[in-house]
């Protein structure tokens, strides 16, 4: 029997690896906590009182926490794009807030592909939770985004490949129409890590664990409470530490009081910080 032998690949599993490497950013700060999940698990369990096939996903109320506290803090909805040496500082007017979900390609099983979910801030939970789910399902026949996207994998030359999907970091219009704002929402916990720290070239990214019961200290006694484990990585030529904390406090705020901040639709300006 071999010891090991070549496995085959195709040009989409290269350009893929190589497009990968790109993807690693420097100037990135991570920031960790843990947040009470009752709040968005009341909000879950009204939601489907009133409509069973309706339950907005933690993904949802992770990815409407993100919209609202961008709208609020549009300084850290910003992005540093452009080709080398000239690079600018751009301000995104919208919350067009990035997820990726799992494909797959032959030699590469859970082959990630990111796309904006749009208007985050005008939608509610639950349609954004429609729109995970088209995702979630697009294929090549009918999400023309993702397309795009398997093409460029599947057929250009290497170096093409690299720079056709590199082009967005350079063009700010083309970094609006495929990575959305500056913000992006991962959820990489989901198959069942408690945290998984990842970084994304995204300016700033929020990222959440399993939702489990966890010891909590309330009061002078330990409980067992439902958490959710929260990380935000940011760029810090764009805002320093103090900024950069503020903001991560209030997301969090926003997600343990969910059951009234996010029932809030298109009013970033009535989101408060406790």
């Amino acid at each position: 029997m071999k010891l090991v032998e070549r496995f085959p690949t195709t040009r989409a599993e290269s350009n893929s690896w190589a497009h990968t490497a790109t993807l690693v950013p420097s100037n990135m700060a991570t920031m960790v906590a843990e947040a009470d999940a009752s709040s968005m698990q009341r909000l879950r369990e009204r939601a489907k009182e009133q409509d069973p096939g309706a339950t907005p996903s933690y993904t949802a109320l992770v990815i409407k926490a993100a919209a609202l506290t961008m709208a609020a803090n549009p300084a850290a909805n910003r992005a540093i794009l452009g080709f080398p040496f000239f690079k600018k500082l751009y301000q995104f007017h919208t919350t067009d807030i990035s997820v990726a979900v799992e494909k797959s390609l032959f030699g590469l099983p859970g082959q990630a592909y990111a796309q904006p979910i749009r208007d985050t801030l005008g939608k509610s939970t639950k349609q954004i939770t429609a729109d995970l789910k088209a995702l979630v399902h697009c294929t090549e026949a009918n999400n023309e985004g993702f397309r795009r996207f398997m093409r460029i994998l599947k057929y250009l030359p290497h170096p093409l490949a690299v720079w056709a999907l590199s082009l967005p970091h350079w063009i700010p219009s083309l970094w609006a129409e495929h990575h959305g704002s500056a913000c992006w929402v991962n959820a990489p916990s989901k198959a069942g890590a408690d945290l998984v720290m990842t970084t994304w070239p995204w300016p700033i990214t929020f990222s959440f664990g399993v939702v489990r019961k966890r010891p909590a200290v309330v009061g002078d006694r330990v409980e067992a409470r439902l958490t959710m484990p929260l990380v935000m990585v940011f760029d810090r030529r764009i805002m320093g530490g103090g900024p950069a904390g503020r903001i991560f406090a209030q997301f969090k705020y926003i997600l343990e009081n969910a059951d009234e901040q996010l029932d809030i639709v298109s009013k970033p300006d009535d989101v408060t910080q406790g």
